[in-house]
């Protein structure tokens, strides 16, 4: 059975509301210009299965029906795809053929077993005793293929629309031998030239709300590379899912959002420093901290204006005098969330979203020549870390730039604790993980103070009573913090790994 490599690309925009303009743009593409298109419309529904890595659908065209079953390989990753496909003709009894093509294959006997559960509605029990789910509606689907030979990979390429989701295009090719340079080549050719990006996971796509980070559940026989790939899949789906949702309307979630997702990755790169290669120094991370950078601002001008600069007026006997000076802080907010918001619409956005999935998909088609079991690796890091933090002096008797560091290592395991929380006992997860939380937030209220004192003094329109206001507040909350978080701290117990099987 053929093994299929496959980019996917979600549409920004379609001018008509239809695929038809983004059709003639791919045709101006360089890849599409000597490609035939092939239009189609069809139904599709899909069928739900308890068999993860699995997808089941039944299509529907001029009347004949047909059975896919899609098996993905490896940790789900938004954009990226490792694949087998299975099709069979379906006839009327739509029961009888999900029986039959589970029994055409040995590969689908365990996946497809039960499917026939969830094809019909209603209350009948089933002949294993249960009552089947309520079957997923038919959706009508419009779509376009392309054949398109790049340098000699036969690429397929398809753009598809229906009522749930925006156009998206499939660049797909059997795994051989520089398949996977030639789709994200034609990829890059794309992104160039027409409105696409990266696509979201399939969870994630065409939400609004800010996607928060997904927990995480390693199994513990998985590999220090397979982790990392798992991972960073999973940071992948908190950025791109925030980015996609933030089309609708940039909020200051979903730049709080992505900056923990850019916290996490760089938080993963440092527990797996060797893994970090001169292609992602050279692709990927000279981009990644140019976005990095305005998420930071964003974020701070955030916090200065709705946290920082509402408090000291709460405090101050006169609120009224803050009010010229939150309406400033303010304005420079909006420019800062402004930039963000360009960024996210640029080709160099596009550009390195898609040179990240391309180094993750590489990393993770790679084979370790002696793999190792994650769960020693994570036991060692987690260890080093918490001495990080454990070790150091009260933290009252430090510097403000040695707390901070304190505050970042805190940080850093926490984020840690998280990425292994499936070999982690039950203690770690809930009250060390808690508290690491806590000293994080104590800490960053002091750095926050600090970094307002900053921001407050390059503000033409602050006086030097508010000026001198924010560094008395800085230095108090400093000493405040700086106690909370000794006493946080010291009431911490070590985070434990649960023993090797």
């Amino acid at each position: 059975m053929t093994m299929w490599v496959e980019v996917t690309l979600q549409a920004i925009r379609s001018d008509d509301g239809s695929i038809g303009v983004l059709a003639e743009a791919l045709q101006r593409v360089a890849a599409f210009a000597g490609a035939t298109p092939r239009s189609t419309r069809l139904t599709a529904r899909e069928i739900a299965l308890k068999a993860p890595g699995w997808r089941l659908s039944v299509e529907t065209l001029e009347g004949a029906r047909t059975l896919c079953a899609v098996q993905t390989e490896g940790a789900p990753m938004p954009g990226f795809v490792r694949y087998r496909t299975f099709a069979r003709p379906a006839g009327e009894d739509l029961t009888a053929s999900l029986i039959e093509f589970a029994q055409a294959d040995e590969a689908l006997h365990g996946p497809l077993a039960r499917a026939y559960r969830h094809v019909d509605a209603g209350t009948a029990a089933t002949p294993d005793g249960e009552a089947p789910d309520v079957p997923a509606p038919e959706v009508e689907v419009e779509r376009i293929e392309w054949r398109i030979d790049a340098s000699g990979a036969d690429i397929l390429a398809t753009l598809e629309t229906s009522v749930q989701a925006l156009p998206a295009l499939r660049l797909a090719a059997p795994s051989v031998n520089g398949a996977l340079d030639a789709v994200f080549r034609v990829a890059g050719e794309v992104l160039d030239a027409a409105p696409f990006c990266i696509a979201p996971d399939d969870e994630h796509a065409s939400q609004a709300q800010p996607v928060h980070a997904a927990k995480l559940d390693l199994p513990r026989t998985a590999t220090r590379r397979q982790a990392f790939v798992a991972i960073a899949a999973s940071v992948a789906g908190q950025w791109f899912g925030n980015a996609d949702a933030s089309r609708a309307g940039l909020g200051d979630e979903h730049v709080h959002q992505l900056r923990v997702a850019q916290r996490r990755l760089k938080t993963l790169l440092k527990l797996f420093r060797g893994y970090v290669d001169d292609a992602w120094n050279t692709r990927v991370a000279p981009d990644l901290t140019w976005f990095g950078d305005l998420l930071a601002d964003a974020r701070d001008w955030d916090v200065f204006t709705d946290k920082t600069l509402p408090a000291y007026a709460e405090s101050d006997d006169s609120a009224e005098r803050w009010q010229a000076l939150i309406a400033a802080a303010d304005a420079k907010r909006r420019v800062a969330r402004d930039k963000v918001r360009d960024a996210l619409a640029s080709k160099r956005y596009a550009r390195l979203t898609l040179a990240f999935v391309e180094w993750l998909a590489r990393f993770a088609s790679q084979e370790d020549a002696s793999p190792t079991r994650f769960v020693s690796y994570a036991e060692k890091r987690i260890r080093k870390d918490y001495r990080r933090i454990a070790h150091v002096p009260d933290l009252a008797s430090l510097e403000a730039h040695e707390r901070h560091r304190v505050r970042i290592h805190a940080k850093r395991l926490r984020y840690a604790l998280e990425f292994f929380r499936s070999v982690t006992s039950r203690r770690t997860r809930t009250h060390t993980a808690k508290l690491l939380g806590e000293l994080q937030t104590v800490l960053g209220e002091a750095n926050d103070a600090a970094v307002a004192a900053d921001r407050l003094a390059s503000i033409p329109e602050a006086s030097d009573y508010q000026r001198g206001f924010a560094r008395a507040w800085g230095a108090a909350s400093a000493r405040k913090d700086a106690q909370e978080g000794e006493r946080l701290l010291r009431s911490m117990r070590r985070p434990r790994v649960k023993a090797s099987i």
